[in-house]
């Protein structure tokens, strides 16, 4: 059975991971990765004083953070995946359209 120290302290490794992630993205991921230190450190905070409420609430925050998809890794070191083509209306296949004149009359309303 896991007691709520264990599932802190497994979650607070994934965290440490997720937070190594972060920081492997540089400054987009600033913001995220000072936020999950944080949460870290208030973690560390409730497990040495054994204080069961401040153990739940930051396990209850470290969920909430979640996994970097692959796409967002792949995309911070500059690897792009191949741009579907999209499909273009007829007109467009066209040409180049003729610009046409537009006036605009302005009444004073009564």
């Amino acid at each position: 059975m896991n007691t709520l120290e264990d599932m802190l302290l497994a979650e607070q490794a994934r965290c440490r991971q997720l937070a190594r992630e972060y920081a492997e993205l540089g400054t987009a991921a600033a913001f995220a990765r000072a936020l999950i230190e944080e949460c870290l450190r208030a973690a560390e905070e409730a497990v040495q004083s054994k204080h069961l409420v401040a153990m739940q609430r930051v396990l209850e925050r470290l969920l909430r953070f979640q996994t970097l998809n692959h796409l967002a890794i792949q995309l911070s070191h500059g690897t792009q995946q191949k741009s579907v083509p999209v499909a273009r209306p007829a007109a467009w296949q066209r040409g180049p359209l003729r610009m046409q004149e537009q006036f605009f009359t302005w009444t004073r309303a009564a």
